[in-house]
């Protein structure tokens, strides 16, 4: 029996283990010492009460976007926007959108993404959590082809710097979904002036951010809505990590 390397936890070698023969599992060992993603290895994730199936097409969910999506949940819960349209822009497995869709069955959830192959794996997510999400293939950087009026925007989109220091297994996730080129705040500028067209009177936008982001895109946020309460809040280590946008909300 090949021994746990000192990089796996005992759940994750369990998981690879049922997953792989012994040869098989010789090989993926190999390729997880040479930084490949162990999430990717097992195939799927646990993200709040959904299982997410990932793989070198999507980013892999992190427990950042996990809180994103329980802070967002709870705020939806307390202005009472559950039956509401919901928009998850930049996507990616569907995760966010997933989660917004099973806390809220009475809403509306309608996910973007610029990738198709995301959308692919995405769609395939949806089924296998049984819940129904409208998946658009768009650029947002673009335009946007919807019509309908959203009372919650969320998106975790790519937000890191070119120069940033990184883990080494993020080189086998798809950059486009980690890196917005020049301009690391390019998205939230974007998702922030084309959400005044398309937004409720009473709405929420949620941002996933970089911890050195949080300063310059509550600035980008109140510029865009001046009367609105903007919220810069915490992740699980103390860094700053989610904008809230409350506007008539609490």
């Amino acid at each position: 029996m090949l021994d746990k390397p000192d990089n796996i936890t005992e759940l994750d070698y369990k998981l690879l283990k049922d997953k792989y023969g012994k040869n098989d599992l010789e090989k993926v060992l190999e390729k997880i010492a040479k930084d490949y993603p162990v999430q990717y290895a097992i195939g799927d994730v646990d993200f709040l009460k959904s299982k997410i199936l990932v793989d070198e097409r999507v980013l892999i969910p992190r427990f950042e976007t996990e809180l994103l999506a329980k802070k967002t949940i709870d705020y939806v819960k307390k202005n009472g926007l559950e039956r509401s349209d919901i928009l998850d822009i930049c996507t990616g497995s569907g995760c966010i959108a997933i989660s917004m869709q099973s806390a809220f069955p009475q809403a509306k959830v309608t996910a973007v993404d610029i990738s198709k192959d995301a959308i692919e794996l995405a769609k395939e997510n949806a089924e296998l959590n049984e819940v129904s999400i409208n998946f658009i293939v768009d650029d947002i950087l673009k335009g946007f082809t919807g019509s309908d009026k959203y009372s919650v925007i969320v998106s975790n989109p790519p937000y890191v710097r070119l120069d940033e220091e990184v883990s080494a297994n993020t080189k086998f996730e798809p950059s486009i979904a980690l890196y917005p080129g020049e301009d690391d705040l390019l998205f939230y500028r974007v998702i922030l002036e084309r959400s005044k067209r398309i937004l409720q009177n009473k709405s929420i936008i949620a941002f996933e951010i970089g911890s050195q982001q949080g300063d310059e895109v509550c600035s980008l946020a109140k510029n865009v809505y001046p009367s609105s309460r903007v919220v810069l809040e915490r992740d699980y280590a103390g860094l700053d990590r989610f904008v809230f946008v409350f506007n008539n909300c609490e």
